[in-house]
C-alpha cells in the first residue's frame, strides 16, 4: 500500500518533532511505500488551514541529511551513499498539513502509484477532545484527505515529554499494526479514524479501544495573554518595520500566545470512561472513528417563520 505521510511538527526534531523517523520506517518495516510531505516548520494548533497569500517552495531531501533539530544539509547529495531519489521526503516552506496532503495528493510524486492512504503524524502529544480535534494541524491533515476523496488517519503519541528510543520505537510499531487493521476492516462509514497511543513500555500488551470525543469547551480565554509596557516596546525596537509606519493616535493593545491548559488538563482527567482522553490517559491506546463534516442538526426543515414584533 502507497503510504502518503504528513505532520504538524515539521522536520525531524529532538524538541519538536521526535516521532515521525520511528514511525515511516516502521510503516516501511511492515511493507508499505512511503511517500513523506511535511511544513518545514512547527505547524501546530492550525487544523486545516491553508495560507493562501504564502507561496510553497518544496525541496527534496534525502532523509539522511536531517540533523535532529529541524533543519538539514542543503549540499547533501545521495551520490554520497547511493540514497534512492525514490526515498526522499518533500519539505515545504510555508507548507501546512493541509497544504502537505493537496500537494502530496496531486503533484510532488508524479512518478510513483496512487496513493492509498494518508498518514498525519505522529503528533508530539495527544490530539483528544473537541478542542484538540478541532484545532489540531495533525487531525487537520487527516481531515484534508478525506476533502479529497482520500482515507485519512490522524495518529498522536501521548507525550510531549522525551522518551526512551525503546519507547518510540514500542508506539510505532503498534500505532503500524492498528493501521493495518483499520486498512483492512475499513468501515465504510467511516472517512478518518483518530488515534492516541499512550507512551508507555508496555503499551502493546494493553487494549486498544474504540472511543467517543470528549466534548470540551472553553470556559475562558484561555490562549493569549496581554504583553506586558516593557515587552511591547522591546518588539517595537526589534521590529524594523514598524519603527517606519507613521505614528498612531489610536488605541493598541498586543496580545501573545500564552496558553493556560490546566483546567482543561483537568477536565481531562476528570472525563468519563469511553472517551478518548479517558482512554489514553488512562494507559490504553484510543481509535476514534469520525465524518468529515459539520452536519446539520436533524428536524429544522422548511420556512423560519421570524417572530419579528
Amino acid at each position: 500500500m502507497h503510504i502518503l505521510v504528513v505532520n504538524d511538527d515539521g522536520p525531524p526534531s529532538h524538541r519538536l518533532s521526535p516521532y515521525i523517523q520511528p514511525l515511516v520506517s516502521a510503516l516501511q518495516a511492515a511493507g508499505h511505500l512511503v511517500s513523506v510531505a511535511i511544513p518545514a516548520a512547527s505547524r501546530s494548533w492550525i487544523g486545516k488551514a491553508h495560507i493562501i497569500e504564502a507561496p510553497l517552495k518544496a525541496t527534496y531531501v534525502p532523509p539522511q541529511a536531517f540533523h535532529n533539530d529541524g533543519t538539514w544539509n542543503e549540499t547533501y547529495t545521495s551520490a554520497t551513499d547511493n540514497t534512492d531519489n525514490n526515498d526522499e521526503w518533500v519539505v515545504i516552506n510555508n507548507g501546512t498539513p493541509a497544504s502537505c496532503v493537496q500537494l502530496g495528493l496531486f503533484n510532488l510524486f508524479p512518478d510513483r502509484p496512487a496513493i492509498d492512504l494518508v498518514i498525519s503524524g505522529p503528533n508530539h502529544g495527544r490530539n483528544a477532545s473537541t478542542i484538540y480535534n478541532l484545532s489540531s494541524g495533525t487531525v487537520g491533515g487527516a481531515l484534508e484527505a478525506a476533502t479529497c476523496g482520500k482515507r485519512g488517519i490522524a495518529i498522536s503519541f501521548g507525550s510531549k515529554e522525551e522518551q526512551p528510543a525503546a519507547v518510540i520505537a514500542t508506539a510505532a510499531r503498534l500505532a503500524v499494526r492498528v493501521v493495518n487493521h483499520l486498512i483492512g476492516n475499513w468501515d465504510e462509514r467511516v472517512e478518518l479514524y483518530n488515534i492516541n497511543v499512550p507512551m508507555r513500555e508496555d503499551v502493546e500488551s494493553r487494549p486498544v479501544l474504540w472511543t467517543r470525543t470528549l466534548p470540551y469547551y472553553w470556559a475562558k480565554g484561555y490562549l493569549y495573554a496581554e504583553a506586558d509596557a516593557q515587552q511591547q516596546q522591546e518588539q517595537v525596537n526589534g521590529d524594523s518595520e514598524a519603527q517606519h509606519k507613521p505614528a498612531t493616535t489610536l488605541r493598541q493593545r498586543d496580545f501573545k500566545w500564552g496558553a493556560q491548559l490546566l483546567d482543561m488538563k483537568k477536565a481531562l482527567q476528570a472525563s468519563e470512561e469511553g472517551t478518548d482522553a479517558h482512554t489514553v490517559l488512562n494507559g490504553s491506546t484510543s481509535v476514534t472513528a469520525l465524518r468529515a463534516n459539520f452536519w446539520h442538526v436533524p428536524g429544522l426543515e422548511g420556512p423560519l417563520e421570524l417572530n419579528d414584533v
